[in-house]
């Protein structure tokens, strides 16, 4: 009775079964009736009940004509399926989430990678989050600290870049931030600040509220933009109107702030000097972003598409693993961003050598999915320096990345062989293959390359449509490298 929202038999008594399936279920009901009368089957399916209170059920049912009294009847067995298939879309909800923040961090990293000036990068970055959570404004502050003043770097309004609003409290008063303890607490605790409701918020200035009040806006986030762990300014994200934020939405614009940080970091590193040095460390910069955000969100990437198939399949426990696999590799790259940003050594280095890091990501990345990888060490190795093993870890990195975003492989190989005048890292796919000199992927094979050279050693990659890549890297020891 609970299932039809009853309370009492009498309340079902004399009803037809026709009048609890939802309308986008009739059809199919009312054929599979007509197959119980001629005697058939009718198999296993899910419909929509609709309870005599008006709430909308998922069921399973299943019919099998039998004969009751004399006369042909069906015996039928129903099953609430409501929590499993709310479980099943809030899965296929955060898969969808996870997907946006992988499609717009992998955006703006290419957005940075080849944007000519970093205000066009600044704006793309405001836009988008402007885009992704649907925000009224996105505003970037940057504190001056000689003045102890706010400065405003980049606007955006909705999706479109915007000049600045010379009615802004904080345009007519650098120093009224000051007032706004909604702002103090972000900067003085490096911290994301929600206001729920500008109108009754205790912590926001009357300034700032009668002028949001005047836009119409009634909720809005803080995001402090850090360099080194220190408060350098905060973006402001405006809504008219909005349920209330998801901490996976805070954490998307705290990942694109971070980004806006750097490339700011990057122009102030360009106008201080434009020597070689400083543009050589710039392309440092680059391409380790390249090797870890770009590389790391290609191994979500795999697990996302690994969820979506443990949903086809109605796999709800390996869904939430691969969806843990994937919100984890996007945490790891991540922080190995911010770590090549003040040119650190990469976490994976600091619990073993690059032999077991290599080993440690290749199978992170590809877990659960179903490629094949085997590794091979022939030989014992050596302590090699220290850009070695950071090198030759991005190489292989960027071997598998390559692999599983453009050949679609079966099997990945990874072997290493050492003797007493080389070493020598052999890595291998049976995917698509490419025609090398028809690629040009930016940092991919050109990191790899300047990667070897900078060993000393020598890089070969052969490839062919259909016969999968193989990429030999051989480094000759002397008696700087093993120093």
């Amino acid at each position: 009775m609970r299932l039809f929202g009853a309370t009492d038999l009498a309340e079902l008594v004399g009803r037809s079964v026709l009048d609890f399936i939802h309308p986008d279920s009739l059809p199919v009901v009312r054929e599979r009736l007509r197959r119980l009368r001629e005697g058939g089957t009718a198999p296993l399916i899910e419909e929509r009940f609709v309870t005599l209170n008006g709430d909308v059920r998922d069921v399973e049912v299943t019919a099998i004509p039998i004969t009751y009294e004399n006369g042909p009847a069906a015996q039928v067995i129903i099953r609430d399926i409501t929590e499993r298939k709310q479980g099943e879309e809030k899965l296929r909800a955060s898969e969808q989430v996870a997907r946006g923040q992988v499609e717009a961090l992998t955006y703006s990293l290419d957005v940075l990678a080849t944007a000519p000036a970093p205000d066009k990068f600044l704006g793309q970055m405001l836009s988008t989050i402007g885009r992704l959570l649907k925000a009224q404004s996105v505003i970037l502050w940057l504190l001056d600290e000689a003045n102890d003043s706010l400065v405003l770097r980049a606007a955006a309004q909705g999706t479109n870049f915007a000049a600045a609003d010379p009615a802004h409290p904080f345009i007519r008063n650098p120093l009224l931030w000051k007032k706004d303890k909604v702002l103090q607490e972000t900067v003085f605790t490096g911290a994301p600040v929600i206001c729920e409701d500008v109108e009754d918020d205790p912590r926001v200035s009357s300034a700032i509220r009668e002028y949001f009040k005047s836009k119409g806006t009634k909720k809005y986030l803080t995001i402090p933009t850090l360099v080194g762990g220190r408060v350098k300014g905060f973006i402001g994200i405006r809504h008219e109107a909005r349920p209330r934020y998801r901490p996976e939405e805070i954490e998307l614009a705290q990942a694109l702030a971070h980004q806006a940080m750097l490339a700011i970091q990057l122009n102030e590193f360009a106008e201080q000097s434009r020597q070689a040095a400083i543009l050589e460390e710039r392309n440092r910069m680059a391409r380790d972003i390249h090797d870890t955000l770009a590389q790391g969100f290609t191994g979500v990437i795999v697990q996302l598409e690994a969820v979506e198939d443990a949903i086809a399949c109605c796999r709800r426990k390996e869904a939430n693993e691969h969806l843990r696999r994937a919100s984890e590799l996007a945490r790891q790259s991540l922080n190995e961003a911010r770590r090549s940003v003040h040119a650190l050594r990469p976490q994976a280095l600091q619990r073993g050598n690059f032999w077991e890091a290599l080993k440690g990501i290749v199978k992170n990345t590809t877990a659960g999915t179903t490629l094949h990888t085997r590794f091979e060490l022939r030989g014992k190795l050596r302590e090699l320096p220290l850009v070695w093993e950071e090198n030759l870890l991005h190489i292989g990195q960027e071997a598998l990345t390559n692999a599983l975003k453009y050949a679609r492989p079966r099997n990945f190989e990874t072997r290493l062989i050492c003797n007493t005048k080389e070493l020598r890292l052999e890595l291998r796919d049976d995917g698509g293959g490419f025609k090398i000199n028809g690629r040009h992927d930016g940092f991919g094979l050109a990191g790899m390359r300047e990667r070897v050279e900078q060993m000393g050693g020598q890089l070969k990659v052969t490839s062919s449509r259909g016969k999968g890549t193989k990429v030999i890297v051989t480094l000759p020891y002397n008696h700087e490298s093993v120093l």
